[in-house]
């Protein structure tokens, strides 16, 4: 009995050492699937954009589904507010808790997020012009996402650091692979700006742990593992590691050519004159003097062009019609209303002789002078630029006051914001906003021609025909505009009955008022002018479709 007691025993005994390996077989075989595979550099860098892409269309808020990157950066409205109705009237974007607390809601229009990746870190340099040391750079309308070592830490965002995100790799790391060297490259104002929408009140309302879990459900989170060779960890010692590798995807997809397209009219007008050129006549050109040859391919490639190819994309015709050098306005497929717009918004004093004046339909003659528009002394990456530059951006990214009024129509304002102040805390920066972007000024969405957008941060125009219209006449008496009374104090109360424009201009928001003398307020421009203008900031629209990512389903 004892002897078959001991072999029923150890036949049980068999069986369960059995059972158990077989289970920890399959457990090691499901791990051995679970494992990451780590995927060259050039797919690695692939899967962040890709991450990002996902991550700034999925509706990542709380309540949950309410807010998403695109919620205030729509790209079918040039990457900013999505809504005519809020443009028209308070400008600033509800938040995911606006339904629960109505004051969950900005305070400022967004800015576009496209071409932003091309915006230096916040600094200091020397006005060319006055010899002043002025601000430039930084993500935000106050530039507190400054994008490095924060030089104003009471008044900056959180900084992203090499290696917050790359464990044992710092900045000054030296070889860095091509994975590292990329993700070195999107660290700046962008990927430090995109660490605060989730958790702010009025915007996302999420927790970074919460925003860590979510991507950790969501059916792209192979994405992450894919590109940081790792899947996401969410635990409480290593959240903030991964929300910020979050961050760095987000500013990834930002600074691909689905947000930075180069696809507008000017630029595809452009691209063609280029393509009909050798590499060594656009060398020649303004915007290439003083670069090595691989800086220009670099830009080429970036534009959109194959350095090596040129001549293969080459439309004869743009050769037949031009008139003047390849590459230099006025651009063959550009109008003659537009190139003259062009014309004036690069006139810092007066347009050049030869130019072709569309409005009065005369050539610009020493004897016949026209004064510029002067858009140039903000409005331009490159001092030096003609307006062919192929990566222009439209500004100097520094920081301006151009005496706007103050939009009372936004929720809770009572005077003129902070601006610049409100990042460094100096008294001599109150009022002072970061130059945007012309690129997508006028962007709209397609078959909505009554589509509203607003400018400039506060959103008081509602035209650019409006804004237009007040850099050239917002110096009242002067100009011919007058002051408009008191109670005075919307675009809609101050329009006119016969043009459609403002018809007085009401006092500045900030009194000192304005810090760029000379360039605006009385520039002597006619309504045609103004016109030729607005037509010309069009041709900056980008065309490109951008396809939406299918909707977020949790991974199994």
């Amino acid at each position: 009995m004892a002897t078959t007691t001991f072999r029923t025993s150890a036949i049980a005994g068999a069986v369960t050492l059995a059972v158990l390996a077989s289970g920890l077989s399959l457990i090691a075989s499901q791990a051995e699937a679970k494992k990451v595979v780590v995927l060259d550099d050039s797919e690695r860098i692939e899967a962040l954009t890709k991450l990002g892409k996902r991550i700034f269309f999925d509706p990542i808020s709380k309540p949950k589904g309410e807010q998403s990157c695109s919620s205030c950066h729509d790209p079918a409205t040039g990457w900013t507010g999505p809504s005519s109705d809020i443009n028209k009237l308070e400008v600033a974007q509800p938040g995911a808790a606006f339904h629960k607390n109505p004051e969950a809601r900005g305070g400022l229009r967004p800015p576009t997020n496209a071409y932003a990746t091309l915006i230096p870190p916040f600094q200091e340099v020397v006005n060319p012009f006055t010899g002043d040391s002025v601000a430039v750079g930084g993500a935000f309308w106050d530039g507190r996402a400054e994008g490095d070592e924060p030089m104003y830490p009471g008044g900056a965002t959180d900084h992203v650091y090499l290696a917050d995100v790359i464990m044992g790799v710092t900045e000054d790391a030296s070889p860095l692979t091509l994975f590292e060297q990329a993700v070195k490259d999107y660290l700046g104002p962008v990927a430090d700006q995109a660490l605060n929408p989730f958790p702010n009140p009025v915007e996302q309302n999420i927790r970074e742990e919460a925003v860590c879990h979510h991507v950790e459900k969501a059916g792209y989170a192979n994405l992450f593992a894919d590109a940081w060779g790792e899947r996401i960890k969410c635990n409480d010692d290593i959240y903030r590691t991964s929300f910020k590798r979050i961050a760095v995807a987000l500013a990834a997809y930002q600074d691909s050519s689905e947000v930075n397209s180069f696809s507008s009219k000017r630029d595809n007008a452009l691209r063609a004159e280029l393509a009909c050129m050798p590499l060594a006549e656009i060398q020649e050109l303004p915007w290439a003097d003083g670069l090595e040859e691989v800086e220009v391919k670099n830009i080429l490639s970036r534009f959109g062009l194959v350095p090596d190819k040129l001549n293969g994309s080459c439309d004869q015709s743009d050769i037949d019609e031009k008139q003047g050098p390849l590459g230099q306005f006025p651009l063959v497929r550009l109008s003659e209303q537009e190139n003259w717009g062009h014309d004036l918004f690069y006139s810092f004093r007066r347009v050049p002789v030869g130019a072709f004046d569309t409005c009065n339909k005369t050539v610009i003659t020493a004897d016949n002078p026209k004064s510029g528009a002067r858009c140039v002394a903000c409005h331009t990456n490159n001092r030096g630029d003609d307006g062919s530059e192929p990566l222009q951006t439209y500004a100097d990214h520094s920081y301006h006051n151009i005496g706007t009024p103050v939009n009372y129509e936004i929720p809770g304002v009572v005077e003129a914001a902070l601006g610049l102040a409100g990042h460094t805390g100096e008294e001599e920066d109150v009022g002072l906003v970061k130059t945007p972007t012309l690129r997508n000024v006028a962007k709209l969405p397609d078959n909505e021609s009554g589509f509203v957008k607003a400018y400039p941060s506060n959103g008081w125009f509602k035209s650019l025909e409006s804004l237009v219209h007040f850099y050239n006449t917002s110096d009242v008496g002067s100009s011919g505009v007058p002051l408009c009374d008191d109670e005075v104090v919307t675009e809609a109360q101050a329009m006119g009955e016969e043009d459609g424009l403002p018809a007085c201009w009401p006092a500045p928001g900030n009194t000192n008022a304005v810090s760029i003398g000379g360039l605006t307020g009385n520039l002597g421009l006619s309504t045609c002018d103004e016109e030729t203008i607005v037509a010309y900031l069009k041709t900056f629209s980008d065309q490109r479709i951008v396809e939406l990512p299918a909707p977020n389903k949790k991974s199994k």
